[in-house]
């Protein structure tokens, strides 16, 4: 499971998931038997007092995921909000509780950042992440101020004099001007551009914004990652050897 899969999804109280672990990079999984919920106080005085059935309960929910990596055990925070559901299918019949998170804290990782990648780039990246689950447009704008903040590292040009006058270019100007290292990232890039500009206008889907982070990812793996480097190097050594 991805954390994108968690954004905007119902899930009812004792369905196990997982997410990254902010912490160390590990897996962080759900303690449901951690969960508290609180009521409304509307919802509550219905049934207390008005005789409404408990599927009328609904409220903020608060849970915790413990990472599962012996050397950090970190807790992860959450909070949502959850409706109550009749269960008449259960043994016996009941109710059952679903939650939305709204909230990771510390924010849940949605892509690597290569260590090497900038800072500035990085903590625009990781505030991005704790506005996902609650506000995609803002998290999509914040994904592309990153990428601006990128070019701007890169020594992309920011101006542009003409006729003495000093003028602020755009992101699509900007992108038009890529040096060589970044010529096979252009689509991509370009790509971010649109979806940055439907998240300031007509909102975001969480499909999109998942899209923008993937491109993203690809591009800060491909100037600052080491994953390519390794595996070439590996692949040369088993050659070397001709064995593993």
């Amino acid at each position: 499971m991805t954390p994108f899969e968690l954004i905007n999804t119902e899930r009812y109280r004792d369905s196990p998931f997982s997410v990254p672990c902010p912490h160390c990079g590990s897996v962080a999984t759900y303690e449901k038997g951690n969960t508290k919920t609180y009521p409304t106080h509307a919802s509550q005085i219905a049934v207390v007092f008005g005789g409404a059935e408990p599927d009328v309960y609904c409220g903020t929910v608060f849970g915790v995921c413990r990472c599962n990596n012996r050397e950090c055990q970190e807790y992860v925070y959450f909070i949502g909000s959850y409706v109550t559901e009749r269960d008449d299918f259960g043994d016996p019949p009941g109710y059952v509780q679903k939650f939305v998170i709204k909230c990771f804290f510390p924010a849940v990782p949605l892509i690597k950042i290569p260590p090497a990648a900038p800072k500035t780039v990085a903590s625009l990246l990781r505030r991005s992440f704790a506005l996902a689950f609650m506000d995609q447009s803002a998290s999509g704008n914040l994904l592309r101020s990153s990428l601006e903040t990128l070019l701007t590292e890169e020594r992309v040009p920011r101006f542009v004099t003409s006729k003495g006058e000093r003028k602020q270019l755009m992101l699509h100007a900007r992108i038009g001007q890529l040096p060589p290292a970044f010529a096979s990232y252009k689509d991509g890039l370009l790509a971010i551009k649109w979806i940055g500009n439907a998240a300031s206008h007509t909102g975001l889907t969480v499909g999109n914004l998942k899209v923008a982070f993937d491109i993203l990812e690809h591009l800060l793996e491909g100037l600052y990652g080491t994953r390519k480097r390794e595996l070439e190097r590996a692949i040369k050594l088993i050659n070397r050897r001709k064995k593993p």
